[in-house]
């Protein structure tokens, strides 16, 4: 250390403070430099783990397609079931074609970087003869992608509800559930003229039309099969692409209640997991690579009696078309 002054005098720099200064060169070291710091793809710190859950049915909800930080979507009109029913499409003899415009427009965005930190102390970690035990981290990366994954879906869920139309609906031994259900997914289509690729469904609204289906008074017997329908048999009656149970809990602050994700609500909407820029698709979910490469990253800080853990990623959940997008509200009668 005593000689960097005169190794530095060689360049032109001259060693100035210990602490980073703009336009100038200074010495550094990884307590003042986050980058570098580790940092990866999460998947190197869940390696053996398995598929989080949250993961999987935000991927199901919102397939996600790789784009570069700033975008471009096809945002349509309502034109892709033109029908020249008065034969105007029919060219008479030397006469042109009738000319048709697509009149979308395409627009630009980005996505957006959302992430979280955690601290941890070294006194809470586990030891053997005074030795952390390895692969702590693979525990508090996973957690940290788990909270920021459900955060990314209730956000697209509102996203979708924001874009809906909704209808009132009412559960009862009077009623067929999965017929409203399956209205529904007309209205989709006699919009979009596409069967919905999405039905998703509420854990109360499945827990309610269960119960009408079991409901003692039900005189219709010959539908009351529907309550063991499992998802697989719900799309094959809806015919849609499939339907999705959102099971999913939230919670505004620590302690607070928990609520259901969707509750009573029910969607249908189509959504592929295609880089076309005009795919006709309802919603989108666009991730743009971060550190590492990966679609995940995570960055460890070391500090000496406590280890900062940051998970981060970049994506944005956005409406292309909002026509077909239905949305129905059950009550149990």
């Amino acid at each position: 250390m005593k000689h960097l002054a005169h190794f530095l005098a060689l360049t032109g720099a001259t060693l100035i403070s210990d602490t980073p200064v703009l336009g100038q060169i200074t010495v550094s070291n990884s307590a003042q430099n986050y980058a570098g710091s580790l940092a990866q793809d999460v998947q190197g710190y869940l390696a053996g783990l398995p598929s989080s859950d949250e993961m999987s049915l935000l991927d199901a909800l919102f397939p996600g397609i790789q784009t570069n930080r700033f975008f471009q979507f096809a945002k349509a009109d309502d034109e892709a079931y033109m029908t020249e029913a008065d034969d105007s499409d029919i060219r008479a003899a030397g006469a042109s074609f009738k000319r048709v415009q697509y009149r979308g427009s395409v627009v630009t965005d980005a996505t957006a970087q959302k992430g979280l930190t955690m601290r941890v102390d070294h006194q809470t970690l586990p030891t053997v003869n005074s030795v952390i035990v390895p692969g702590w981290e693979n525990r508090y990366a996973s957690a940290l992608r788990n909270r920021l994954v459900r955060a990314d879906k209730v956000r697209g869920l509102a996203v979708i509800d924001a874009a809906s139309t909704n209808v009132a609906i009412t559960y009862s031994a009077a009623t067929n559930p999965d017929g409203l259900l399956r209205a529904m997914c007309q209205l989709t289509r006699s919009s979009t003229g596409l069967m919905p690729t999405h039905c998703v469904i509420g854990n109360a609204s499945w827990q309610a039309r269960q119960d009408a289906y079991e409901a003692a008074t039900r005189v219709a017997t010959g539908i009351s099969n529907h309550s063991d329908y499992d998802e697989v048999a719900l799309a094959r009656y809806l015919r849609c692409g499939q339907v999705i149970i959102d099971e999913g809990l939230k919670q505004s602050a620590k302690g607070a209640a928990k609520a259901d994700t969707l509750g009573m609500a029910n969607y249908s909407y189509s959504a592929n997991g295609s880089p076309i820029i005009d795919d006709p698709s309802n919603v989108k979910r666009a991730w743009s690579p971060v550190t590492g490469g990966g679609e995940w990253a995570v960055a460890i800080q070391e500090h000496a009696v406590y280890t900062d853990i940051t998970v981060w990623h970049e994506s944005k959940i956005f409406i292309p078309i909002t026509t077909g997008i239905r949305k129905t509200t059950a009550t149990a009668g």
